[in-house]
């Protein structure tokens, strides 16, 4: 990396790069995102981009794992202000949040798409939200005031139906789409919380 950049610069260079990144992504998708417009969009040749990133999936993996943090960092920060674990309101408010959000990349991507991401990303890095057995264990156990019995898998893969819904939109019924996220959001909340009247 050239060395006119300070630390600070490329601190900066960077979150910029992650913001046009996403302005690409939610503008025009997965494969309107080109190295190039990042690039020239915040003021450096193609050639220092990857000084900073590997690849337009690193790119992209990085703006994925940023938004996740994100969302935790959220969910934590409702949490502490709350004083104590969440109820189903705040829980439901926060699952909104995350599911309904331009950011999502299940909104995003279609389900090739989302495929070709995960081929194209070393082992060790993961995009599968609904996989991550310990942060659902973190909302049972410390974040939602869940009933005793939850059953974690369930949880798990009933984030993984509403990241499947997303993916496939194409093939469902538009008008309903969000009504079918609103039932998998419910069920859940069920699932962590008991059913309600």
């Amino acid at each position: 990396m050239p060395a006119i950049f300070t630390q600070r610069n490329r601190d900066e260079l960077y979150r910029r790069m992650i913001e046009v990144g996403w302005e690409q992504l939610v503008e025009g998708g997965i494969r309107s995102l080109r190295v190039e417009r990042v690039a020239a969009a915040v003021g450096i040749a193609k050639g220092t981009f990857y000084h900073f990133f590997d690849s337009k999936d690193d790119l992209i993996y990085a703006m994925l794992m940023e938004n996740r943090q994100h969302a935790m960092d959220v969910l934590e920060r409702v949490r502490e202000e709350a004083g104590a674990p969440l109820d189903r309101a705040c829980l439901r408010s926060w699952l909104e949040l995350l599911w309904r959000s331009e950011r999502n990349i299940f909104r995003i991507a279609t389900a090739e798409e989302y495929r070709y991401l995960v081929r194209s990303l070393p082992s060790e890095r993961t995009l599968d939200p609904a996989s991550d057995g310990a942060l659902v264990r973190w909302i049972v156990d410390e974040v939602a005031n869940a009933r005793p019995g939850v059953d974690v898998a369930a949880v798990q893969n009933l984030q993984f139906a509403l990241a499947l819904t997303l993916l496939n939109r194409g093939l469902l019924r538009a008008e309903a789409l969000e009504r079918t996220v609103d039932a998998l959001i419910d069920d859940t909340l069920d699932e962590l919380f008991g059913k309600t009247g």
